[in-house]
């Protein structure tokens, strides 16, 4: 597991939450940050105020399962943390006991509705201590404003509500929180202190009320508040506690249902369908509890390699996080991925390694949704074949062309043609392939439009019209080449199956000239970067045989000569791995000159440099673990193994400020076990 103290300094926990559901993030100090269940995914409640997790044994002082309270004499009660996380899983060790919680959402293979759920499952165990007292508060976010916010006692725990919410408001939902046996439910208290004690203080933050804590410290009963919040100072939270007795585990669950559409959602949930309440989602968890941890533990084994090294295992499980922090599912079973929720909300991003390398896990795990995905891409197809960059901003339903449009890409087309491939390969659905074909042979006509010199390859006009969208190649590129070469194999694959004899015939020469003029690209040592401007220096460039990942994943023949793409992969291996300390930037150059073209060619793309990892370590060339382990160590050494930049500086080893968050193509790490993966699923 990836490890931190409550000490290090790091801005995101694990995020949990079911598919399309938004998520909650338990950080190394044990705080509930970066919220976004109420269809908030770009505008994160950065921490929830009030939530705390607190033992009292009944043979050792009391103490909360957190560092750094916001109280004034109660912080003597925090507690240095131990913080393990391995997607969706969290766990957190500390107190004068031996205590741990751990937290979790259910994802499991091939059960969609159980792994969309919205909510996660809390369990706590204090093995150090004969019994005692568990307790957990939450405070009411429901409402745009804290105007109407309550909460109200249910069976087993509490649920927050706000009464004068509108139609409108995206935080127009509820919460629950219910223990499976609980000993005490103070449903509402003020969290927080009046204005005249902040102002006296001026600790410049919120000051959290002590007041309920000291009540249950002291034995005394806590006789909770009713009624709605009435002003910005009354702030209702409400506690759920629990009796324990030495090693047993503590159950509590914590909810929430959200389903108003609004600008940035406009849509419903798929968990819409199945639940009309967090109640009902949080009764629902408490009675599978055990069954959704066993099942969610069960892909981690099966579907995981496990002759990779163990730090390669718990790099790949935890890459998942995507599904928890960037997925849409609306109520229709339309499903995407945002790019970046914070910094680029696009959905569904393909080409420059994006959907392609994230989808991974999907495409294994949820082949469902997948499809889904493919169809409304093809969907959106322009009249001239052009597959278009995304599916919207904030949108499934307003694609894009891309961010440098009008333009057109160059690699979303091939990428489309590998994705509907690899899916058939997944699923051998093959009705849903004949309905793709069409799709697949304008797309291929219309990159193959783009060849104006008939050499067999697309060229690109300098408009940085590739993924690459800060370089303004021109010419002959290896990157789109290759995809391109890959794209042609994959279409012949599926003309064969489909019996489309004159299509095979087609391609098969088409794909003779294109092979022709890629092996032109090859030096001796590697394939050049692109043939026009800008100036390159004839650099090494990470990218130019992306097409063979896609062979490799495919389990299609080589875009060319094995021997040329061995000589590539160690060609960038010494000159872009070795031209950082921290990471394997894009471009290097073999003479060490500087590479002056743009900061995304001497920066990484974390995703690309796995890929790359993966498929070299296919052909034995185990030196690649080095490369990859070195852009991983860097990532949590940045505390970012559960947000993924999309570019890390190969000077500092950081990410651009603000940076591509949670990036669409993190998953790409299972690229080390697809194969593995592909054959237990």
């Amino acid at each position: 597991m990836v490890t931190y103290k409550s000490d290090d300094p790091i801005a995101n926990g694990v995020p949990l939450g079911g598919i399309g559901a938004g998520k909650v993030e338990i950080n190394n100090k044990g705080k509930m940050v970066n919220i976004t269940i109420a269809n908030n995914w770009s505008f994160p409640i950065k921490e929830m105020q009030g939530f705390h997790i607190f033992i009292k044994p009944d043979d050792a002082d009391p103490f909360f399962l957190q560092d750094e309270l916001n109280f004034i004499n109660l912080n003597k009660f925090s507690t240095k943390l131990i913080f393990e996380g391995r997607y969706p899983f969290v766990r957190i060790r500390g107190g004068t006991v031996n205590a741990m919680m751990e937290a979790f959402s259910p994802i499991i293979p091939s059960d969609v509705v159980n792994s969309s759920l919205p909510a996660i499952g809390i369990s706590i165990r204090v093995s150090g201590s004969r019994g005692g007292i568990v307790g957990i508060s939450f405070s009411n976010i429901c409402g745009i404003s804290k105007i109407g916010r309550y909460n109200e006692q249910v069976r087993n725990g509490i649920r927050a509500k706000n009464a004068k919410s509108n139609e409108y408001d995206p935080y127009n939902g509820e919460i629950t929180l219910i223990a499976e046996s609980p000993s005490n439910i103070v449903a509402q208290y003020n969290f927080q202190v009046d204005r005249k004690l902040e102002k006296a203080l001026n600790l410049h933050r919120v000051i959290e009320d002590e007041r309920p804590w000291m009540a249950i410290i002291e034995g005394r009963e806590l006789r909770a508040d009713s009624g709605e919040s009435r002003g910005s100072y009354y702030s209702p939270a409400g506690m759920v506690l629990s009796r324990y007795e030495g090693g047993d585990d503590v159950k509590f669950v914590f909810s929430w249902f959200f389903n108003r559409p609004w600008v940035y959602y406009p849509y419903r949930h798929y968990y819409s369908n199945y639940f009309s309440s967090s109640m009902e989602v949080a009764d629902y968890f408490m009675d599978n509890f055990d069954e959704f941890r066993r099942k969610t533990l069960n892909w981690q084994e099966n579907l995981i390699d496990p002759s990779l090294p163990e730090w390669l295992r718990d790099a790949v499980i935890n890459s998942t996080y995507i599904l928890s922090s960037s997925t849409w599912l609306d109520e229709k079973g339309r499903f995407s991925l945002y790019e970046a929720p914070e910094v680029g909300p696009m959905l569904g991003t393909i080409g420059g390694v994006t959907y392609e390398a994230g989808s991974l896990p999907v495409v294994l795990m949820f082949p469902e949704l997948e499809k889904s995905f493919l169809k409304m891409l093809a969907a959106n197809m322009r009249e001239n074949g052009y597959i278009p960059h995304d599916l919207g901003t904030f949108s499934l339903d307003a694609p894009s062309d891309g961010t440098t449009a009008p333009p057109e890409w160059k690699d979303t087309n091939t990428t489309f043609i590998l994705l509907i491939y690899r899916y058939y390969l997944r699923t051998k659905d093959l009705d849903f392939l004949k309905e793709m074909y069409p799709y697949m042979l304008k797309a291929m006509q219309w990159i193959s439009s783009q060849d104006r010199d008939g050499d067999g390859l697309p060229e690109l006009d300098g408009s940085c019209d590739t993924g690459y969208d800060c370089v303004p190649m021109e010419g002959n590129s290896s990157y789109t080449s290759s995809l391109f070469i890959a794209a042609a194999l994959a279409l012949i694959d599926v003309s064969k199956i489909l019996n489309d004899d004159k299509t095979t015939e087609e391609l098969s020469a088409l794909l003779v000239r294109a092979r022709d003029s890629f092996r032109r690209l090859f030096d001796g040592r590697k394939f050049i970067a692109w043939t026009g401007k800008p100036q390159h220096h004839n650099a090494s460039f990470a990218a130019q045989i992306f097409g063979e990942w896609w062979a490799f994943i495919l389990g299609m023949e080589d875009i060319v000569e094995r021997s040329k793409i061995s000589l590539a992969l160690d060609t960038i291996r010494e000159v872009n791995g070795n031209s950082s300390t921290y990471c394997t930037p894009n471009m290097a150059r073999e003479d060490g000159g500087p590479v002056d073209i743009d900061s995304q060619l001497t920066s990484s793309w974390p995703r690309l440099v796995f890929s790359l990892s993966a498929l070299a370590y296919s052909m034995g060339k185990t030196e690649w673990l080095n490369i990859a382990k070195k852009e991983w160590d860097n990532l949590v050494r940045l505390g970012l193994a559960w947000n993924h930049p999309s570019i890390i500086h190969g000077d500092d080893g950081q990410p651009d400020k603000p940076f591509l968050d949670h990036y669409i193509g993190s998953a790409a790490l299972w690229s080390f076990t697809y194969k593995y993966a592909s054959e237990r699923t």
